[in-house]
């Protein structure tokens, strides 16, 4: 009886054509590419919890420091944002 019962909810879902709900999804974001050593834009201290990094005036390279030997890097954040000294 209990086989009956299961064929027969089958039956009717099938007789219903019942559908998933249909749900827009949104675009797959292209995820923001910023290396460790280049640094986000307008920033000048940045960190990923093992490495610090801080920009110089002018065109100079950033300066980093090493990393530690255990160390598990997190996403790249902003410390301070550029400062225009104009």
């Amino acid at each position: 009886m209990r086989h009956f019962g299961f064929a027969v909810a089958l039956l009717v879902l099938w007789a219903t054509n019942a559908r998933a709900a249909e749900i827009e999804i949104p675009p797959v974001r292209t995820p923001q590419n910023v290396s460790m050593q280049k640094g986000p834009p307008n920033c000048s201290r940045w960190t990923d919890e093992c490495v610090n990094c801080t920009r110089g005036a002018g065109d100079e390279a950033p300066v980093c420091s090493n990393i530690g030997v255990a160390c598990q890097p997190k996403s790249i954040r902003c410390l301070s944002s550029e400062t225009s000294s104009k």
